[in-house]
């Protein structure tokens, strides 16, 4: 379902996530994989409700639960092995964290941290859909930007992960702030996020 890693391909992620909370897997999704998820999403969203918060964590956005292949691709025996050799130990998809979001002009997730912690041990960021404007604005959405553990004053990230179809990100997501900035005109994206927990 993606491509397959060498050693020191985990080993740069590892120190990516070591350094900064999350990673960036070299490589694209499957092409097969890809349209089979851009396909179920398609399918999923007259499902997703919008949902907005301005207090506390911030987001606009609009959400709804995994179907069978995004739950097959989070599950899969590959992608759990891999969580396993960048992140050591084991790892279980907690299902009711996990979801797809569908993020138009406008949306926005603030800065936070995945909660509860326990059940958000490990982030995946799967981008199963970016749509850019012919002419880029420098001041895209199409970007994960990445704090520290704690969140810097000037909020300046200490690191910024590029979106695009088919590329996975990882991360500790409940120890290190981050944030999805809003989209800008003619943006859009669907990512499913997965949330695992060590059994």
């Amino acid at each position: 379902m993606i491509d397959p890693l060498s050693h020191e391909d985990i080993e740069n992620v590892r120190l990516s996530v070591d350094s900064f909370g999350f990673g960036l897997l070299p490589g694209m999704i499957a092409p097969s994989a890809l349209k089979g998820l851009q396909e179920e999403a398609e399918e999923c969203k007259s499902l997703a409700l919008f949902a907005q918060q301005s207090e506390g964590l911030k987001y606009n956005a609009s959400i709804t639960s995994l179907g069978p292949q995004a739950r097959d691709f989070l599950c899969s025996r590959q992608l759990t092995e891999l969580l396993s050799d960048v992140f050591g130990g084991d790892f279980v998809l907690t299902e009711h964290r996990s979801c797809l979001t569908f993020y138009r002009e406008g949306n926005y997730l603030g800065p936070h941290l995945d909660q509860p912690a326990e059940e958000c041990a490990v982030t995946i960021l799967v981008y199963v859909v970016a749509v850019r404007p012919v002419v880029p604005s420098p001041q895209t959405g199409l970007e994960l930007r990445i704090y520290g553990q704690e969140m810097t004053t000037d909020r300046r990230a200490r690191l910024t992960i590029p979106t695009h179809a088919g590329r996975i990100v990882v991360g500790r997501g409940s120890k290190f702030w981050h944030e999805r900035p809003m989209l800008g005109e003619g943006e859009s994206v669907v990512a499913l996020t997965g949330c695992y927990r060590e059994p």
